[in-house]
């Protein structure tokens, strides 16, 4: 995972390799640089901490965690496709818990185990493929009210001193553009 580190004057990668940003908390291209509590470092497109990868999710390797994703969805897609026709060809079904044995209960168990885990793991797909769309990170839609560039005040009509703070995307460049920027390589 490439880190950042930030400096009083610019930001350097944990390989020690000057980035050549400045740090002046106005810059748009700091803007997405968020600080990761579980790594204690500062990711450029941090989308999220992975407990799974012990690993933090930002621009650097995104587009190896959707392809890792979806290799897992589709390797437990193909073993229960192939367990379910293997419990019927083996007549698993037909059979009571106790008729089966082991190995039948194991075909059926392992099989509803990952029935689950690629429903899960398809909500997630899901979500990140939503995120990608609409050039958003998992930090910033949770934690949008800490980044003052997703804020937008909205003053009551009447003139009163009620105000109220929406959500607004201001990296939403539009599906097709979202999504050629989430490609772009070398940035």
């Amino acid at each position: 995972m490439h880190q950042l580190q930030l400096s009083s004057s610019s930001i350097f990668s944990s390989f020690g390799a000057f980035i050549g940003l400045s740090f002046d908390e106005d810059s748009f291209q700091l803007k997405r640089v968020r600080y990761c509590k579980i790594c204690k470092a500062y990711i450029k497109g941090f989308d999220h901490h992975c407990p799974a990868f012990g690993n933090c999710i930002g621009q650097n390797n995104h587009i190896l965690f959707m392809v890792l994703l979806l290799g897992f969805l589709s390797t437990e897609a193909s073993y229960i496709l192939c367990s379910f026709q293997f419990a019927r060809d083996s007549h698993i079904f037909d059979g009571t818990r106790f008729e089966n044995g082991l190995g039948g209960s194991l075909v059926i168990s392992t099989m509803l185990f990952t029935l689950l885990q690629v429903l899960w793991q398809a909500v997630f797909m899901a979500w990140h493929i939503y995120c990608i769309c609409f050039n958003i990170r998992t930090d910033e839609w949770i934690n949008w009210k800490k980044y003052s560039e997703f804020q937008v005040i909205i003053q009551s009509q009447s003139g009163g001193s009620f105000a109220q703070m929406q959500f607004m995307n201001p990296y939403d460049k539009g599906i097709l553009q979202n999504v050629k920027e989430f490609f772009a390589v070398g940035d």
